[in-house]
């Protein structure tokens, strides 16, 4: 898991303080890699034990596998650097798709969000943009040769229309780029207080719509407007990603039968 994911899992428990500690490091990962947390605490201008306490609260034992944990993630960084051109690099999707892939293997959730599909009585699935909106197309009609039937939502007012008869036995997929929702935040808190399953696919940064779900899914962009926010290129890895997951629920399937049959 990257730092980030480790960031939205936990933000819940973090307060201002873990906030300008993991703030510090991850703008600082080269520097941080291989120093003592006294260090880290010098550098950051807080005390060791509330980098300590913070290390605690994103699922480690100590400092010390923390600490072995920033050098793998700085490793990983340096994986999937791109290397930068004036015009257009060939390598930049490629990089950004092995990104992906890695993303998608790391995560441990996917297996639940199979078995969600499988049980849930209802499947909906929105997505924040026209670009999302065409690949959760290609996903439906993946899905229609497994009998499963995505409701896909095409606006905002059907979104709020639905959420006011979604319960907890359905399933909701937000699709985004950015993963800032603010126009719909509300509606998805609202929708999170019935205990309904909701899982986000968001490009790989710590973002408010996966802080609002309950899985999160990621794919990488190298080439984003930084003006705009928007991607510069095209939604490939998006579709990547949930191409990943189809293939994933099929090869769940077939290892699983009599869940299909239990629903049936």
């Amino acid at each position: 898991m990257r730092l980030e994911q480790l960031i939205n899992k936990y933000y819940d428990s973090l307060n201002e303080n873990d906030l300008y500690v993991i703030s510090f490091i991850s703008q600082n990962l080269e520097l941080c890699g291989d120093k003592t947390v006294s260090e880290i605490a010098q550098y950051s201008n807080v005390s060791a034990s509330t980098i300590i306490r913070m290390v605690k609260k994103l699922g480690f034992k100590g400092y010390s596998e923390f600490r072995y944990f920033l050098k793998e993630e700085i490793k990983s960084m340096e994986n999937t650097k791109v290397s930068s051109n004036d015009y257009f690099n060939s390598s930049t999707v490629l990089e950004d798709v092995k990104a992906t892939i890695r993303l998608f293997e790391q995560d441990k959730s996917g297996e639940k969000i199979y078995e969600l599909m499988v049980s849930s009585k209802r499947i909906f699935a929105y997505g924040t943009g026209y670009g999302q909106g065409l690949m959760l197309s290609e996903f439906s009609r993946c899905l229609m040769n497994s009998n499963i039937h995505l409701i896909i939502i095409p606006s905002k007012v059907e979104l709020e229309l639905i959420a006011q008869s979604i319960t907890s036995d359905d399933l909701l997929f937000i699709i985004g780029l950015s993963g800032n929702v603010d126009s719909i935040e509300p509606v998805l808190k609202s929708i999170s207080l019935k205990g309904t399953p909701m899982v986000s696919v968001t490009v790989f940064s710590r973002n408010t719509l996966s802080y609002l779900t309950d899985y999160n899914l990621y794919y990488q962009v190298s080439n984003m407007n930084k003006t705009s926010n928007l991607n510069n290129t095209s939604f490939c890895t998006l579709n990547l990603v949930l191409s990943l997951l189809y293939e994933g629920f099929i090869n769940y399937s077939k290892d699983h039968p009599q869940s299909f049959l239990q629903e049936e």
